[in-house]
């Protein structure tokens, strides 16, 4: 058996030699994306990654070192093309200045919902027409036919999770995300005047409200009916007039359709939040940017969505949010969402996502965005 000084002096010797040729690689790859460069040709090949790693595979006598070996030449060929990045012209981020004042802005629902008190939040007094819509899809229907210059949205709720269409829609449609607004959301029980808790056999509520809301609603017997938005459902309520039927919405709703508030701060978690995208048609930037957005599909290969991952992690920056939704077209591959934190105007940042592009099979950046909190 050798002593572990041997051992140690012998890998000592190998890891030499071995830097000496990855050097050697890593130069001779520099050449590779030079020479297609200059003649037009596909910089990133898959059928060429796995042609090199089958042939490796051929070349190790210890079988059992197989997979090593695939991985061993998998992170070379990917940390050559993290380098061939830098020799690539940086794709141009056009970033377009943010409109201020006079805006016309669209919602999903009615006054009184939690998406006119975010856009209320968020715009403040340069809002010069509100706009409402019936349905989330709307929204972006009306940025598409120019209709609005901005559209506010639920994205995600602290205690029930993300809501998938909008997820779906950003990348249907192609829109940017240039702001974010976590708004605290208070679910409240509301009834006709006069009525009681234990009056309230039947409650009308978004989904979402519903959920939020689920344990209070399972305590107390009380029947859940989805509406399309809780202001709208309180709207529903007053008109119906009846006693044995409430809504779980905002106290701003239950003031402007005339209900009474039967039950304060209902939602499960007292620590209730739902994060609020602004979307717009272009992507705007500045110095108080802080998130950054994308999407992105992987090649179905092993180990593609740990690449992304190790860029990230390499360039010292920190993601947030990692959500993925099924490609309608393609069963079982998605599109991933990715949220970190960055600044376009920060040289790393650029970098990195020069390195996302490489390693992903498409790729686009959909906002980088102030946040804000009410």
């Amino acid at each position: 058996m050798k002593d572990l000084k041997t051992c140690r002096d012998e890998i000592d010797a190998i890891d030499q030699k071995l830097i000496a040729l990855f050097e050697e690689r890593m130069h001779i790859s520099k050449d590779v994306v030079k020479y297609k460069m200059a003649h037009n040709m596909e910089i990133f090949q898959s059928d060429r990654e796995t042609e090199v790693i089958e042939k490796n595979l051929k070349r190790v006598h210890d079988k059992n070192l197989a997979p090593y070996v695939r991985n061993f030449v998998l992170q070379n060929m990917n940390l050559s093309k993290r380098y061939q990045t830098t020799f690539l012209p940086g794709e141009i981020i056009d970033l377009k200045p943010a409109k201020e004042d006079n805006l016309i802005v669209g919602y999903q629902g009615v006054p009184g919902s939690f998406s006119y008190e975010a856009m209320e939040n968020y715009f403040g007094d340069r809002v010069a027409f509100k706009v409402n819509y019936p349905h989330f899809e709307d929204v972006f229907k009306a940025l598409k036919a120019n209709e609005i210059d901005y559209g506010i949205l639920p994205l995600e709720n602290s205690t029930t999770g993300a809501i998938n269409d909008n997820y779906d829609f950003i990348n249907d449609y192609g829109f940017y995300i240039v702001g974010e607004l976590s708004l605290s959301v208070s679910q409240n029980l509301l009834g006709v005047p006069g009525s009681t808790i234990d009056d309230i056999q039947t409650v009308y509520s978004h989904s979402q409200g519903l959920l939020q809301t689920s344990q209070f609603l399972a305590k107390h017997h009380i029947a859940k009916e989805p509406y399309p938005n809780t202001a709208m459902a309180a709207s529903y309520v007053s008109h119906l007039n009846n006693k044995h039927i409430g809504a779980i919405a905002s106290k701003k709703a239950a003031e402007l359709y005339g209900l009474d508030v039967l039950a304060s701060d209902i939602h499960n978690d007292k620590s209730n939040h739902t994060r609020f995208i602004v979307i717009g048609h272009n992507l705007e930037s500045s110095k108080q940017a802080s998130r950054i957005s994308t999407v992105f599909t992987l090649r179905h290969e092993v180990g593609a969505l740990y690449e992304v991952l190790q860029i990230i992690k390499d360039h010292q920056i920190n993601m947030v949010r990692i959500e993925s939704r099924p490609i309608q077209s393609s069963p079982w591959e998605y599109y991933f969402y990715l949220d970190f934190d960055g600044n376009l105007h920060d040289p790393n940042v650029v970098r990195t996502i020069d390195e996302l592009r490489a390693c992903t099979y498409t790729f686009r950046l959909i906002g980088n965005y102030e946040r804000k909190i009410a």
